[in-house]
């Protein structure tokens, strides 16, 4: 029997491999969500938004656009928004890539980069990270060459850890040319307590190549909705909404996010207690022995071999990991669910 000839591309995209665990049965420390439930304002912007849909949503998000654009001191045309900011970079990515083009981006990094790229019909060029865990952005910039569509950064790199400097995207930045669009994928920024870590926000005047990337699925604890925007330049904000689907953000998403934004003191206070924590286990794992990089997130990385280890022995104690061939990265959870891993791991010997 014949079947649909799919796309040559399709038969070389990797599967994306969500963080696996079911949060009522296991400690679920494998994909970098909040450990708080959403406040009660969240959820009674929700429950309204309900009440109207049977009624599409607003285009692309306006109302959100508007609030997010007076958050940032940016003109609304310059922000864009939608389920995630995952699709806000596919469709970033779909209107610059194509076959023949390549992007360049560090690796490992999140691991939708080369599933995004090759939808496009683009090649992906996976620049090695350092030891440390940070990008090469020396090496990254040697990849460059005029069949690049863009670059992407990811600030503090999931997941690894280590973030990147103001000073070193900006110098970046401005050897980058200019037809090249650069990505700066901040989905962890708000947990980054880094000394002179990036902040692309700052950057957009002086770069209009760049794409700022964030989210309400992190530190905003939203996961669940998928509600991701990004901050550019006008005329890439409008090459992304003509590539985008239309009334992609849900009303019940806009609205929630809407209330988080509105509400930043309880966003702060919650992203607090998580770096509290992160900086708790940091020093127990150190004085153990462990070697963990820099961990700009809100989650820390073992290197290495041992990471099949860990993830083997978390399990076994019912706490969910996510593994990597190069390694396995851990959530901040509660402080209840970072002493069970702890304690999942005390047999092991540190590395």
């Amino acid at each position: 029997m014949s079947q649909v000839r799919l796309r040559q591309v399709l038969s070389d995209l990797p599967a994306y491999v969500a963080g696996k665990g079911d949060a009522g049965k296991v400690v679920k420390l494998s994909s970098n969500e909040l450990p708080f439930p959403p406040s009660k304002p969240i959820i009674e912007a929700g429950k309204q938004a309900l009440v109207g849909t049977n009624r599409y949503p607003d285009a692309i998000g306006g109302n959100l656009v508007a609030k997010l654009a007076a958050h940032y001191h940016l003109d609304p045309c310059q922000v864009v928004v939608g389920p995630g900011s995952i699709q806000v970079l596919a469709n970033a990515l779909s209107a610059v890539a194509q076959a023949g083009n390549n992007v360049v981006y560090a690796w490992r990094s999140f691991e939708a980069y080369p599933i995004l790229v090759g939808i496009t019909g683009a090649s992906s060029r996976q620049i090695p990270l350092n030891s440390d865990g940070s990008h090469d952005l020396d090496a990254i910039l040697s990849a460059v060459d005029e069949n690049t569509a863009a670059v992407i950064l990811c600030s503090p790199n999931n997941p690894t850890g280590p973030s990147l400097t103001q000073t070193q995207v900006r110098e970046f930045l401005a050897a980058l040319p200019a037809q090249v669009l650069a990505v700066l994928d901040e989905a962890y920024f708000e947990f980054d307590t880094s000394p002179g870590h990036v902040d692309g926000v700052t950057l957009l005047a002086d770069f209009p190549n760049l794409l700022v990337l964030r989210t309400f699925s992190k530190a905003y604890g939203l996961a669940g909705l998928r509600c991701g925007y990004g901050l550019t330049s006008s005329f890439l904000a409008e090459a992304i909404r003509k590539v985008a689907t239309p009334f992609g953000l849900s009303a019940v998403a806009e609205a929630c996010a809407l209330a988080a934004l509105a509400d930043e003191a309880a966003m702060r206070s919650q992203v607090s207690q998580v770096c509290k924590e992160k900086a708790r286990l940091l020093s127990e794992l150190r004085n153990l022995g462990w070697t963990i990089p820099q961990a700009g997130g809100n989650f820390i990385w073992f290197a290495g071999q041992v990471g099949e280890q860990i993830q083997a022995a978390a399990l076994s104690q019912g706490v969910q990991t996510r593994g990597f061939p190069e390694g396995v990265r851990v959530t901040i959870g509660s402080r209840a669910e970072n002493d069970q891993f702890l304690a999942a791991i005390s047999s092991l010997k540190p590395c």
